[in-house]
């Protein structure tokens, strides 16, 4: 009877043990998957497009790049964190912005899907960067210039090297830290159009470092100019992260 009942006893403590640790591996497995199974807001998204569209639809586009001297590019997935936090995101809605004379910006919303390196914390949260080329006027864009007077009207500033992907677009780059304080006259223009060190990141090289979902599901350079250099960067983080 004493036997009985020392068993009895023992599975009385081990058995709530036991089921609180299944619960944590499953809580943490189901969390995991919430991660990777994250859906973009397909209606918000399309919405977003449609004015983007109304706006962009009657400018004259312009192709410019105003790309200039060497620039620092991770060449191996292991150097991608030692540059920022490497993320996972979609692009929500793209907006006009202030930008310093011939130059164009566009200032876009994105959601951070999934932290692949660096800060967890970051992921389900949405920020605002900053994106090359965009929407601005003749007056603003050629200010300055040695050129024919014209009437100004709207123009879509399109670098070749850096292409404005359309709202709903899935990527991968590098978020650096927050620099809104240094005082520059970026800085001044960044703040004078919404964004603040609290809600916005910059893209560590949009150039090289932006990484566009294909139709096919697989990750590409989002620089057509520059894919063919970058083969080896571009499988590795196909092959770990897609």
């Amino acid at each position: 009877m004493k036997k009985t009942l020392i068993v009895l006893t023992l599975l009385f403590f081990v058995l709530p043990l036991s089921a609180c640790g299944s619960n944590t591996k499953t809580s943490n497995h189901q969390a995991s998957k919430t991660e990777l199974k994250y859906r973009p807001d397909t209606a918000l998204i399309k919405k977003n497009q449609a004015i983007w569209d109304k706006l962009t639809k009657d400018a004259e586009v312009v192709k410019h790049n105003d790309y200039s001297g060497d620039s620092i590019v991770p060449t191996k997935l292991s150097e991608l964190k030692e540059h920022g936090d490497v993320i996972k995101g979609t692009v929500y809605n793209l907006e006009q912005m202030g930008a310093p004379k011939n130059m164009a910006f566009t200032k876009a919303k994105i959601h951070i899907d999934q932290v692949l390196s660096g800060d967890k914390k970051l992921a389900g949260k949405d920020y605002y960067v900053v994106l090359r080329g965009g929407l601005t006027t003749t007056d603003i864009f050629y200010a300055d210039m040695n050129r024919t007077r014209e009437a100004n009207h709207d123009i879509l500033v399109v670098n070749p090297e850096a292409p404005l992907p359309k709202i709903g677009t899935q990527f991968i780059t590098i978020l650096s830290k927050n620099t809104l304080d240094d005082g520059s006259e970026f800085s001044k223009i960044l703040l004078k159009s919404g964004f603040t060190k609290e809600n916005s990141r910059p893209i560590f090289d949009e150039q090289f470092i932006f990484l566009v979902k294909s139709k096919s599901g697989d990750y590409v350079l989002n620089n057509p100019t520059a894919r063919t250099g970058l083969e080896e960067l571009t499988d590795a983080i196909n092959e770990k992260y897609k």
